[in-house]
């Protein structure tokens, strides 16, 4: 993707860091990927902590990103939290964890 200026966007960029590092998760050998994978774990947490705590619900239950600054507080379409960014968290982080060789991983604060 580029902008009009021939620039490539910010989108594409990260969209191009993530496929690098899937790239290298697929294709590099385990030690490679034992010295990678604690940096960019870190980092991934990292990012999706700073997406979660910029959509994070406002004192009425809402996401103050996801709800247009003009709505009035009393409008039907303000965005209930968990918005699309808390349910897209939700979704691949616990709904669709992968399984541990051993059983299903547990969402955090269940039993195990």
């Amino acid at each position: 993707m580029h902008d009009t200026t021939g620039q490539i966007t910010t989108d594409q960029i990260v969209h191009d860091y993530l496929d690098d590092v899937e790239h290298l998760l697929q294709h590099a050998d385990t030690a490679s990927v034992a010295v990678m994978a604690p940096t960019e774990l870190e980092r991934t947490i990292r990012a999706l902590r700073a997406i979660l705590a910029d959509h994070a619900p406002d004192t009425s239950g809402r996401c103050h990103r996801c709800t247009p600054g003009w709505a009035p507080q009393w409008a039907w379409w303000r965005r209930a939290w968990p918005c699309r960014a808390g349910r897209a968290a939700h979704q691949h982080l616990v709904v669709d964890a992968p399984a541990h060789p051993t059983g299903p991983i547990c969402p955090v604060g269940s039993p195990r």
